[in-house]
């Protein structure tokens, strides 16, 4: 590694002093740091433990805030007196914060957190991002969902028992929260804990749809619930006839239609063991934005009567964004059993 001297210039009390031996100090040519935080770099960003994806979400931060994006407007300081300056400067102004970062800028060093610019703390889960069925020739799947961190491995559970059996689930999931001043959809499936049976490709052809919504000729009641269509021989799986329903674009209606021969999984097989639940509308949605009968929640955790909307919220979202969104009116509304609601 090649190196070069560099002298350090003190100034104390605005009187300048002659750099000594040791106040010599040697560093690594330019190229050579090229080349370290090219192979720290690739290091990085080839590592895959948690620990490592923190620290690439913290490089990303201090590189958007405290990168020399913008090349500064004022000469770099000259010597101790003038970086005094400045340090005396932020402290009237009360920018202690800026003041700690600057002197820890000026050390060499990465700085303290939390950053300027970024909430006080990240929220302690994520949205994780899950690859998505896709059948065969459709528009308007996404490729991906997402679901809360410590609840993916329950959907990954239900997608894994639908694939062995030889049928596709396709979902739906929001992407992110509804702003302020939209219409605030259902907190589960921007919570992270919800996903919904792709609307886009159901209801639309009980012949040959990957999932559909009906009831067995063994069930009793008139009541829906949805089912998976898998291969022949599938443990659970029914082959009787199913009465489903259809959405009739004429008529902006739902049908009811007769599907015979088919192998369909119900749905609560399919989710077992997964931890998610899904609703069983006792009579035809009102409509075809009403979704009710698409949703796959995991509930567990949620208390009737004491979890608030703002505690799980800021489970995976900052408080700028959950004060951005929809939902901030409602961060006091309490789960009901059912819903998150208005307290009582």
């Amino acid at each position: 590694m090649t190196t070069q001297p560099v002298s350090v210039d003190l100034n104390v009390g605005g009187v300048d002093t002659a750099p000594d031996a040791a106040e010599t100090a040697t560093v690594a040519s330019p190229e050579s740091i090229d080349d370290l935080m090219g192979v720290l770099t690739g290091l990085i960003g080839s590592a895959s433990s948690p620990e490592i994806r923190q620290a690439q979400v913290l490089l990303l931060q201090r590189l958007a805030l405290e990168g020399d994006v913008i090349p500064s407007r004022i000469p770099a300081p000259a010597n101790i007196t003038q970086i005094g300056g400045y340090l005396n400067l932020l402290t009237a102004l009360g920018q202690d914060d800026m003041r700690t970062q600057m002197l820890g800028a000026t050390l060499g060093l990465a700085g303290s957190l939390p950053l300027p610019g970024l909430d006080q703390q990240p929220p302690p889960l994520s949205l994780a991002v899950v690859s998505n069925d896709v059948p065969p020739g459709s528009t308007g799947v996404a490729a991906t969902v997402t679901m809360r961190s410590d609840l993916v491995s329950g959907l990954a559970t239900a997608l894994q028992t639908v694939h062995t059996a030889g049928g596709l689930l396709p979902l739906s999931a929001p992407a992110a929260l509804p702003p302020v001043g939209s219409a605030a959809f259902d907190p589960l499936l921007h919570l992270g804990r919800a996903v919904l049976a792709a609307p886009v490709v159901t209801l639309v052809d009980p012949q040959t749809d990957a999932v559909v919504l009906g009831r067995a000729a063994s069930d009793t009641g008139t009541s829906y619930r949805l089912a998976v269509r898998v291969r022949s021989g599938t443990t659970g799986a029914s082959t009787e006839d199913w009465t489903c329903l259809m959405w009739d674009a004429v008529s902006a209606s739902y049908a009811e239609q007769t599907v015979s021969g088919a192998t369909l999984l119900p749905i609560e097989t399919a989710l077992s063991g997964s931890g998610l639940m899904a609703v069983r509308p006792s009579g035809v949605p009102s409509g075809r934005n009403d979704l009710a009968w698409a949703r796959l929640a995991d509930v567990a955790g949620l208390l009737p009567g004491v979890t608030r909307l703002g505690d799980e919220l800021a489970l995976v979202y900052s408080k700028r964004q959950i004060a951005a969104s929809a939902f901030a009116p409602m961060v006091d509304f309490v789960w009901d059993g059912g819903a998150f609601a208005t307290p009582a």
